[in-house]
C-alpha cells in the first residue's frame, strides 16, 4: 500500500525535524511524503533541503494552512492519505497499525485516536474520541457517524484519520476560514465514505503549547464565524443524509452559538 503524508509548515523551524522525522519511522507501507513550505520566513526550508530525497517539498507564497493543504492534495499519488500539522508527530508504529487495520476492514477511512503532548512531557488523551474499535457500514452512518458534525467535534480532527484518496477527490480545502476548515472538509469525504472503521489507539502526537487557556473575545469571534459557516456546510448535507428536518437544523445552528458562550465564560473567568 502506498500512503501519502501531507505536511502544511509554516514558520516551523522550532519543530519540523521532530515532525518529519516520526514520519520517515514508520514502516507497514510506501511512503510519499509531501511537505509544502507556506511561505516561512524562517530556516524552515533550509532544514527540508537536508533531507534530499527522502521527501518531496514545495515552497509556495504563504496562503494559509488550507491552500498549503490543497496544493498536497493535488500532488499525492499513495492510495490514502494522511495529514500531519508541522508542529505535531506521529507515534511509533502508527501507520503499520493503519495499514492492518484497512487491509483487516478494506475501510475508507480509519478513524483513530489522539493524545495531548503537554510542555513537561506528560500525556493525557481527550475525551472526546471514539473509545472502542468497531466497524461502521454505510447503512449505519445516519445513527453513527453524521451526529457527530451536528452535536460535537469527534470528526472534526483531519489528522487523526486515514483516508482513501479516493473518497477526496473533487474535494479541497476552504481558504477563507482561519479554523474550522477541516472539518468542512471532512463532511464530504464522510459523505463519499461507504465504510469507516473507529480505533481507540493514539496513533498521533498533538502538542500543546502550555500557554493554558488564551484568546480574546475578537479572536472567539472570528471562530464563532468560521463555526457558523461549518453550521451551514453541514446543513447543506442533511438531505444527503437524509435528516434534513427542522429539529436537525436548529441543533446544528445553535451548536456554535452554545460553544462560542462556553469560551467566552472561560476566558473571562482566566482574565478576573
Amino acid at each position: 500500500m502506498k500512503i501519502s503524508i501531507i505536511i502544511p509548515a509554516y514558520n516551523s523551524e522550532a519543530y519540523i525535524k521532530r515532525c518529519v522525522d516520526s514520519v520517515l519511522a514508520q514502516t507497514g507501507a510506501e511512503l510519499e511524503v509531501i511537505v509544502i513550505n507556506d511561505g516561512s520566513k524562517d530556516s524552515t526550508e533550509d532544514i527540508l533541503r537536508t533531507y534530499g530525497d527522502q521527501i518531496i517539498y514545495k515552497t509556495v507564497p504563504n496562503g494559509g494552512c488550507g491552500a498549503a493543504r490543497n496544493i498536497g492534495l493535488s500532488m499525492a499519488t499513495g492510495e490514502y492519505i494522511l495529514f500531519v500539522d508541522a508542529d505535531d508527530s506521529m507515534v511509533e508504529g502508527a501507520v503499520e497499525r493503519l495499514v492492518r487495520i484497512q487491509q483487516e476492514t478494506d475501510a475508507d477511512i480509519v478513524k483513530f485516536t489522539y493524545r495531548l503532548v503537554f510542555p513537561d512531557g506528560t500525556t493525557k488523551t481527550p475525551y472526546n474520541q471514539f473509545e472502542t474499535f468497531e466497524v461502521i457500514e454505510k447503512k449505519d452512518f445516519q445513527k453513527k457517524i453524521y451526529p457527530h458534525f451536528i452535536r460535537g467535534i469527534r470528526l472534526n480532527s483531519l489528522w487523526s484519520g486515514m483516508y482513501r484518496r479516493s473518497i477526496t477527490e473533487g474535494r479541497t480545502f476552504r481558504t477563507d476560514m482561519r479554523t474550522a476548515e477541516d472539518a468542512v472538509f471532512l463532511l464530504g469525504v464522510y459523505t463519499n465514505a461507504q465504510k469507516v472503521a473507529t480505533l481507540p489507539d493514539a496513533l498521533y502526537n498533538y502538542y500543546q503549547t502550555g500557554e493554558g487557556l488564551t484568546g480574546s473575545a475578537a479572536s472567539v469571534m472570528v471562530k464563532y464565524r468560521c463555526n457558523m459557516i461549518l453550521a451551514k456546510e453541514t446543513v447543506s448535507y442533511l438531505k444527503a443524509w437524509e435528516m434534513d428536518s427542522v429539529g436537525t437544523r436548529i441543533k446544528t445552528y445553535l451548536r456554535p452559538v452554545l460553544l462560542t458562550f462556553d469560551k467566552l465564560k472561560r476566558i473571562k473567568q482566566s482574565n478576573a
